[in-house]
């Protein structure tokens, strides 16, 4: 038997984009309640799936601060609606070999 496509699509809602859209948009929501806000609406508006980056709210810029992910969370929670949320920290990987405060340098990493 031959496999027939689905017609059924999820549509997933990129609410900040990446790297520096609030510096090509003034439309880009920073805060957690207007990323969350944002969820909400692309929610009711069919999204069934939310990919959230978080923004500090004071530069704009691209954060990877647990708070701000824990505030949209509650905000969304708080609205009762259902979603998918997929947070993700964005901004590409970073790897740092040795303690943080004196990462090594590449040539005595080993790579």
């Amino acid at each position: 038997m031959a496999l027939q496509p689905s017609r059924e699509a999820f549509i997933t809602c990129a609410l900040t984009g990446a790297g520096d859209t609030t510096g090509r948009s003034d439309k880009v929501p920073v805060t957690p309640r207007a990323i969350a806000d944002a969820a909400i609406e692309a929610v009711q508006a069919g999204a069934a799936i939310a990919h959230i980056h978080v923004r500090d709210p004071a530069t704009g810029k691209p954060s990877r601060d647990p708070d701000l992910y824990a505030e949209v969370v509650e905000h969304i929670r708080a609205s009762g609606v259902d979603m998918v949320l997929n947070l993700t920290a964005g901004m590409g990987g970073d790897l740092t070999l040795g303690p943080p405060e004196a990462p090594l340098p590449p040539d005595e990493a080993g790579t």
